[in-house]
């Protein structure tokens, strides 16, 4: 990247967003709409039951029996006396079953169930995804596994687009940190979190993301560093909406609050931005968003209320907040796995590397201007092996110092045909303040450029940290040529200096397919962005209201977090689709439709009355032939007649007293 970023004290957070840190495994309102269950998630076929008749009962005395429901016959089943009716008309499933079994010539009754095929998918890492079965997760993908037209926008690293298991779903984005159409993944953070939105599912690779068809378009608006600007970030946002995107996945924070962003994510009202809460900074523990706002997290929060923003906690698998995550009661919306999670990670190849184990500072050119001395090998200090590089041998550097180790002429660092490329080195430096050391690059040795790290301060406890520097302005460059320096002003302050070791130059894959586990509000985010995009696959005609109310209303209470999130629950993929539990919708009384129940015992014909919603009226007895002793002789009104709900049905009971 060309450009500088202005000098900044070591490990200080400067004044620009940064990718919500990456831990390792183990590391410590207004909206309408709702819920919508789904037809197809019915318990079992609307207006249909399987009825099972004794097994003396001819085919004629069945069709009675059927005929007396007020029902028909749709098919008889291969199986012994068995036949498949319909219900009666304004009668419900369970209604008709219930009046059914209450003839002595039928020996079972049941709803005609539906079945599915279980969609647990067959990529070979899914058994190390506590994360979905946590969210329901298999549940939801048996409503909807997703769809190509919805597309989720990554601001990000970028994507390894030739990822084994993302290739088949990713969609051309841009590089704004480049300036490019190749927005190449030189860190992993973005790749990370595009698997956890969008791997394949079912395809018998790798892992699986939330939703297994869907368009993943990489916006890359930080760098192989992890570090982006308020103006790249910005236009991302507003690119996303323009090139259709319905969801936006930005598992990015640390700046301040900025008006342009707030005003890119406005201009996107069909958009719906998911954000990471943030992960408390250095300390690992989490902070209180509603104190002290993370942005763009908290666009959603009082006073600017932004509709079309979700802010995304992290928990753990045992269900509690995870101890880095940040919460705050109005400022972060809901919670998602975030700890220890597996994804797509991409593979990187070494491009060059000097360990500075080998004769002196062999192919690397050192100039000093000043009082100070020239970069030399060393084994005063050492990351790896037994040497590293200093600029100041024998002792502090001295004060108003230029000293320069770089590489020049024939010891250029090719890059052809390489994207995602990135500069990684251990450093150890103790340096006064208003002294510098900073890494630059050029393409002819001769003319260098900041590559944005310019360093003060001091190394805790004098360890070696990894640095990293992009390089995407330098893909495909036939020549690289890195260069260190290390300047000092006049104030006479000094220190020991600068210690460099394992400088390398490492570049993306041809084929990118590697996994790894990592955890943060970063991890969490992209499970509620991988959700939205199945509830609008589902839902195509939704608003981002009616998909953001459908996910928070939809979530798992969850005794440890209430009080710390808007919902005090964690995202539940299945009930944000309207499932979970599969049932029918409410029944609605249609009215009283009085059953034939004329020659049925009484008790039998007051079940089928009440079935049918109607009450039993009066009962009265008349003489009758002997057989017809205990049956119903007559009924007032007469069968099939339509009345209001509970309207009464009276019997004449007969009495048996004439021969």
């Amino acid at each position: 990247m060309q450009g500088g970023w202005g000098a900044r004290v070591l490990f200080v957070v400067p004044v620009v967003a940064v990718l919500v840190v990456l831990l390792p495994a183990g590391a410590g309102a207004g909206a309408t709409g709702g819920l919508r269950p789904l037809k197809r998630r019915a318990a079992w076929v609307p207006g249909q039951v399987l009825v099972g008749f004794r097994p003396w009962l001819g085919t004629a005395a069945r069709r009675g029996v059927i005929r007396g429901e007020d029902s028909r016959t749709i098919r008889s089943l291969r199986l012994p006396a068995t036949w498949l009716v319909s219900t009666a008309p304004g009668q419900s499933v369970p209604e008709a079953v219930a009046s059914f079994e209450s003839d002595p010539q039928v020996a079972y009754a049941e709803p005609n169930y539906l079945y599915r095929a279980l969609a647990t998918p067959n990529d070979p890492r899914y058994s190390t995804e506590w994360d979905w079965p946590k969210i329901s997760a298999p549940q939801a993908w048996d409503i909807t596994t997703g769809s190509a037209s919805v597309k989720v926008a990554i601001v990000d690293t970028g994507i390894a687009a030739n990822h084994e298991d993302l290739a088949a779903n990713v969609v051309p984005g841009y590089d704004w940190v480049g300036g490019d159409s190749d927005p190449s993944d030189g860190n992993g953070h973005g790749t990370h979190v595009a698997g956890t939105i969008g791997a394949r599912g079912n395809n018998g690779i790798g892992v699986t993301g939330a939703s297994w068809n869907v368009s993943l378009m990489a916006l890359r608006a930080l760098d192989a560093a992890g570090y982006g600007t308020t103006a790249n970030i910005s236009s991302a946002f507003s690119y996303s909406c323009a090139h259709g995107a319905k969801v936006v996945n930005a598992s990015l924070g640390g700046g301040d609050y900025s008006s342009a962003m707030r005003e890119a994510i406005v201009g996107c009202p069909k958009t719906l931005f998911v954000f990471a809460a943030g992960n408390g900074g250095t300390d690992g523990i989490g902070d209180n968003d509603d104190s002290h706002p993370t942005y763009p997290c908290s666009y959603g929060a009082p006073p600017d209320n932004l509709p079309n923003v979700i802010c995304v906690a992290a928990t753990n698998p045992n269900d509690t907040l995870a101890s880095y995550s940040n919460y705050g009661q109005s400022s972060v919306d809901l919670a998602a796995p975030g700890s220890g999670i597996p994804s797509t990670f991409p593979t990187y190849t070494a491009a060059w590397s000097d360990g500075f184990e080998g004769s002196g500072l062999a192919g690397w050119t050192t100039r000093v201007m000043g009082a100070g001395s020239a970069w030399a090998q060393t084994t005063a200090s050492h990351n790896s092996g037994t040497h590293s590089a200093t600029d100041s041998p024998a002792g502090d550097y001295a004060p108003d110092t230029d000293t320069r180790l770089y590489r020049t002429g024939a010891s250029s660092i090719d890059l052809s045909g390489q994207t995602g490329c990135a500069l990684q080195y251990a450093l150890r430096i103790s340096i006064a303040a208003d002294d510098y050391f900073e890494t630059n690059g050029s393409t002819d040795g001769v003319n260098f450029s900041s590559l944005g790290d310019d360093f003060s301060g001091v190394t805790t406890s004098g360890r070696y940290v990894s640095i990293v520097d992009d390089l995407s302005g330098y893909d495909g460059a036939h020549a690289f040529y890195p260069e260190f320096r290390l300047t000092s002003n006049l104030d006479g302050t000094v220190a020991d200096g600068a210690y460099l070791d394992d400088v390398d130059v490492r570049c993306l894959s041809a084929a990118p397919n590697g996994y790894q586990t990592l955890s943060g509000t970063s991890m969490a985010a992209p499970h509620v962005s991988g959700v939205a995009a199945l509830v609008w696959a589902a839902h195509p005609a939704d608003t981002v209201a009616q998909v953001k109310a459908a996910i928070l209303r939809g979530v798992d209470k969850i005794p440890a977090l209430l009080g710390k999130l808007g919902t005090g629950g964690r995202l539940n993929a299945c009930r944000a689709l309207g499932g979970c539990p599969a049932t029918e919708p409410a029944f609605t009384p249609p009215g009283c439709v009085v059953p034939n129940v004329v020659g049925k015992k009484v008790k039998a014909a007051k079940t089928r009355i009440k079935a049918r919603h109607c009450r039993v009226g009066k009962l009265r007895y008349a003489t009758s032939a002997k057989r017809k002793k205990g049956l119903v002789l007559h009924e007032k009104p007469a069968a099939g007649k339509k009345l209001k709900n509970g309207a009464k049905v009276s019997l004449t009971i007969g009495r048996g007293s004439r021969r």
